[in-house]
Formats: C-alpha cells, sequence, structure tokens
C-alpha cells in the first residue's frame, strides 16, 4: 500500500503531465505559431480553407488560387490569418507556358523547326502578364482563318476588355494589338489591314502579311485573371 507521500507525488506527476498536455493543444499557453498549407478552397469572404483550416487573408494576399502554398499563423486566441504565398523559388516568379495556336477553320501547326513559347507571371489584385513569341520555320503550317493563342489563365468576369501590344517581323514589321474580353480564354491579334483608313482586322495567314518561314510574331498583355 502507497504512503500519502507516494499518493500525491503520483498525483501531482498526473497533473504535470496533463498541463503539459493541456499547453501543447491550447494556443492561449503555448502561444502563436505558424505552419505552411495548401489552399483548398477560396471564400468570398476574404478567406481561404487551407488543410482543412479556415484563415482570413491579409490585404497582401489578394489572388489567392486553389493549390497555393500558403503560410498561416495562429492567434493566441486561436484564430488563423494568413500573409499569402510562399515564393516559388524562380527568383522572378515568370512561369514558361506552351499557347495554343488555333485557327477558326484550320488549326495551324508550328512545325519541328518553328517555336512558340510564352511566359506569364501574375501581381497582386488578380493581375496578369503575358508575353508571346511565335518564330515560324519550315515544317510550319498556317491552317486557315483567323488565329487565336491561349491565355495561362481565364480573364475575369469582367465588362472591361483588357489591349496589348504586337509586333509582326515578315519581311516589313507590322504593329498591331492583341484584346482580350470577360471571362475569356485565348486572345486574338489584330493588325490594320491598309494605312488609310486605319481599319483592322484580326490576324490570318495572310493578314497583314502571308506568312512564311522566318517571320516572327511577338505580344504582350496586361489584364485582370479570374
Amino acid at each position: 500500500m502507497k504512503s500519502g507521500h507516494g499518493t500525491h507525488r503520483d498525483l501531482a506527476w498526473a497533473l504535470k503531465q496533463q498541463a503539459a498536455r493541456t499547453g501543447q493543444s491550447t494556443p492561449a499557453v503555448r502561444g502563436a505559431d505558424w505552419r505552411l498549407a495548401t489552399v483548398t478552397a477560396v471564400g468570398s469572404d476574404g478567406t481561404v480553407t487551407a488543410d482543412g483550416v479556415v484563415c482570413r487573408r491579409l490585404e497582401t494576399y489578394t489572388f489567392p488560387l486553389v493549390g497555393d502554398v500558403i503560410v498561416i499563423t495562429q492567434a493566441g486566441i486561436g484564430n488563423y490569418v494568413t500573409p499569402g504565398r510562399i515564393d516559388s523559388g524562380s527568383g522572378t516568379g515568370w512561369q514558361p507556358y506552351t499557347p495554343a495556336w488555333t485557327g477558326s477553320t484550320t488549326n495551324p501547326v508550328v512545325g519541328a523547326n518553328g517555336a512558340l513559347v510564352g511566359r506569364w507571371t501574375r501581381l497582386p489584385n488578380r493581375t496578369a502578364i503575358v508575353s508571346v513569341r511565335l518564330a515560324t520555320g519550315s515544317s510550319t503550317t498556317y491552317g486557315s482563318g483567323t488565329y487565336a493563342f491561349s491565355l495561362p489563365i481565364a480573364s475575369a468576369d469582367d465588362i472591361v476588355e483588357y489591349s496589348g501590344t504586337a509586333r509582326l517581323s515578315a519581311g516589313a514589321t507590322y504593329i498591331g494589338q492583341v484584346a482580350v474580353g470577360a471571362n475569356s480564354s485565348a486572345v486574338n491579334v489584330t493588325f490594320p489591314t491598309a494605312a488609310t483608313p486605319a481599319n483592322a482586322s484580326n490576324m490570318t495567314p495572310t493578314l497583314p502579311a502571308t506568312l512564311a518561314s522566318g517571320h516572327i510574331l511577338r505580344f504582350n498583355l496586361t489584364y485582370q485573371h479570374a
């Protein structure tokens, strides 16, 4: 049979262990902490859900997407907040993508010795910047109809349209523009059809010039993404 002192020691040890466990699981005891989590849902009330935890976004985290890896911190009272996603580690933040080049009647094909490359980045306030370069080769086929080029992320469902610049080097140099409307995943490239009047039409295999090997199309666009 244990003595009274032994029973008291056991009780004290049990209470100490219980206090330690409570401290480990209670933010008010252990203080604030942080960890990484992956966004699984984006709320319309300024929150995101990451690894089952609903987090309030800071003002700097203004363009959340499902799949973002974010930092979440927990206050002493148990609430979670997130300042935003972690850096991708690429340094510049620009990401490569391969645009789809299509024709309204028949799709063109870049070919083995042609090149179609794109790069893009995201900025706060759901802003995307895109840059595309098409260089044709001897194996490129040009399809038919008006051309379109896919975007890395669709534009926002908004009444505002966004436009950028285009440049075609095809013997002569032609200056045009690209434009994207609401909720769109592709852009057309538009060039003037004549100097006077300054009307314009979407780019085709023969407008503004008949495309051939060695021609280069470049365009850039800044827009609000979905």
